[in-house]
């Protein structure tokens, strides 16, 4: 989990592997919040979009978990499934951000009435630009976070290759391989 560090005053550096365990204990921590929120907002209110949200992030904290079960234990088959519902994710955001900045680029010119302001603050051109920026912030940061975990996931990799190595070369000392020339 932790590597010397050369020259520093500290003793050791965290490992992309250990970031990459952090960040995803972070991201269940928020799944398994937003999933009792709405089973609650469900419950209280009866809407049956809060129970398909609470379901959607529910099926992806299992996910999740996969993915901390595989960088802890070395084991990069757990973490495969969670690598590719995220680039999902990330694809359908993206291409939801590029309809979103068509729909303000429509709305720029009057050609979509989406948003009515309760107050007079805010037009509706400004909304869709206001929310086309924040998407695009979600997309920036949403990107970097699936390569910080896809950086995690190559560590695991790397770190079962030496392993395989490893244990291959000590396997093939202790047999003694005739040459096929005999």
């Amino acid at each position: 989990m932790f590597r010397p560090e050369e020259d520093g005053c500290s003793k050791y550096r965290p490992t992309m592997r250990f970031a990459s365990l952090l960040l995803a204990s972070i991201i269940l921590i928020c799944e398994v919040g937003l999933a009792a929120f709405e089973y609650i907002h469900c419950r209280l209110d009866g809407n049956p979009l809060s129970a398909v949200f609470a379901g959607i992030f529910t099926f992806h904290s299992f996910f999740t978990i996969f993915y901390i079960v595989g960088a802890f234990r070395l084991v990069e088959c757990f973490m495969v499934p969670w690598l590719t519902l995220q680039l999902i994710f990330i694809t359908t955001l993206a291409l939801f951000v590029i309809v979103w900045w068509i729909a303000t680029l429509l709305s720029v010119f009057n050609l979509v009435q989406y948003y009515q302001s309760n107050h007079n603050g805010l037009t509706n051109a400004e909304f869709f630009v206001f929310t086309g920026v924040v998407l695009t912030v979600v997309l920036l940061v949403s990107m970097k976070v699936s390569h910080v975990l896809y950086k995690g996931f190559v560590s695991v990799r790397n770190q079962n290759m030496v392993r395989y190595r490893i244990t291959e070369v000590a396997e093939r000392k202790g047999s003694l391989l005739k040459p096929s020339y005999v």
